[in-house]
């Protein structure tokens, strides 16, 4: 019997399709099922592996207790998220804002068949950037709390940043309130698909009286959030997400390709799309005739990024962009300038890290040390292989 790595054998764990890893289920060892469970917990996969495998004897118990509590508190936590949306919502509709609930919202209670089984981390509002300060400023004044503090002053924020500094909401949920669909160009080390904000808040639904981006819009933000935004770190939930979202909503096929071919990332949705048909059949996406064609080694690469090590992804993607992108970039990083076209440039305080200079000396000696780490040296490998095909 072929041996599998830990890593595949999870997303086929995840998949709906026949796949050759879950034949070595039996063979596991117990590091192996410990990976699998890091990996889980990460990505918050425990509750849809409940739902999938709770009565698999294969897997070991004490996993499919840990799952089974996983997707009791995701249970919980989704009903209160829900009803911290409605209220939120509600508040910003009062004022005017006509908020759009953007990614996991959305996905959860309407594409999902059960909300449990796709947790989310914060919610997720995008309002119009020209209002966007003034809906910060009425959150705050509504009980929404900063318990971290913004490195720039609030309106260098809403110009640069795709979202506002996270809010603690009154009742617990954490809020990203956005501006922007997609990080700026320049922001990140690579060149970055832009959103079209107008258009999504133009062609934006209503269902069960809150605001989304219409579907097309939608899929499309999940892409570039995972491929360009995320370097797929976001997880294996992508696949889910791309899947059900598909199944449950009709959409405009040629919009979706001609938006993907203008704005740059559709070779970041044929990837996607390539995945989630690896592992749940090649009709959980319909072909079309602008999809581009995926390399083997790209698609590789995806099945490893999609469950890359978060412990150090940090250390390897500094690593990975000096690599491809030289000591430009990580000047940039040392000295915090950030700056745009047509905007002036502005300088992220460092004080709290002890200074540009500290910051520098603590980043520079620890990406010494963390490369003597085999772990950190190939997922560097992986980004910056990545990266050149982002650009290519």
């Amino acid at each position: 019997m072929a041996s599998f790595a830990p890593e595949r054998v999870l997303l086929a764990l995840l998949g709906s399709a026949e796949r050759p890893e879950l034949q070595a289920l039996g063979a596991l060892s117990q590091a192996d099922w410990d990976r699998i469970a890091q990996i889980a917990e990460t990505h918050r996969l425990g509750p849809q592996l409940h739902s999938l495998h709770r009565g698999n004897d294969l897997i070991p118990d004490r996993l499919r207790s840990i799952w089974a509590a996983a997707y009791r508190q995701a249970a919980l936590t989704a009903l209160a998220q829900q009803v911290d949306l409605k209220a939120c919502c509600t508040l910003l509709e009062g004022a005017g804002f006509a908020p759009i609930a953007l990614k996991g919202s959305f996905l959860a209670h309407h594409a999902w068949h059960d909300p449990a089984l796709r947790p989310m981390r914060d919610i997720d509002l995008l309002v119009a950037q020209d209002h966007v300060l003034d809906a910060f400023a009425l959150l705050r004044a509504s009980g929404y709390t900063l318990p971290v503090g913004s490195k720039l002053d609030l309106a260098d924020h809403a110009r640069f940043e795709q979202h506002m500094p996270a809010l603690q909401m009154p009742q617990g949920s954490w809020l990203e309130l956005h501006m922007r669909i997609s990080e700026l160009d320049g922001r990140l080390e690579y060149a970055t698909p832009q959103g079209d904000e107008a258009a999504v808040i133009a062609r934006a639904v209503m269902i069960d009286g809150l605001r989304y981006p219409a579907p097309e819009d939608m899929l499309g933000h999940v892409i570039t959030h995972a491929v360009y935004g995320h370097r797929f770190d976001c997880g294996p939930l992508l696949l889910g997400d791309v899947r059900y979202l598909v199944a449950r909503h009709p959409l405009d096929w040629d919009l979706f390709w001609q938006n993907a071919a203008a704005a740059g990332w559709a070779k970041g949705a044929a990837l996607v799309f390539a995945l989630v048909r690896e592992y749940h059949g090649t009709a959980a996406v319909p072909a079309h005739a602008a999809e581009p064609a995926v390399d083997t080694a790209q698609l590789d690469l995806a099945r490893d990024l999609i469950v890359q090590d978060w412990e150090t992804k940090m250390f390897s993607r500094f690593a990975a962009a000096f690599v491809t992108g030289g000591f430009g970039y990580v000047w940039r990083r040392i000295t915090g300038r950030v700056e745009r076209d047509g905007e002036a440039a502005v300088t992220i305080d460092r004080a709290g890290d002890g200074g540009r200079l500290r910051w520098a000396w603590q980043r520079g000696t620890s990406l010494l040390r963390d490369l003597a780490d085999p772990r950190i040296r190939a997922q560097t490998r992986q980004l910056a292989r990545y990266r050149r095909w982002l650009e290519g």
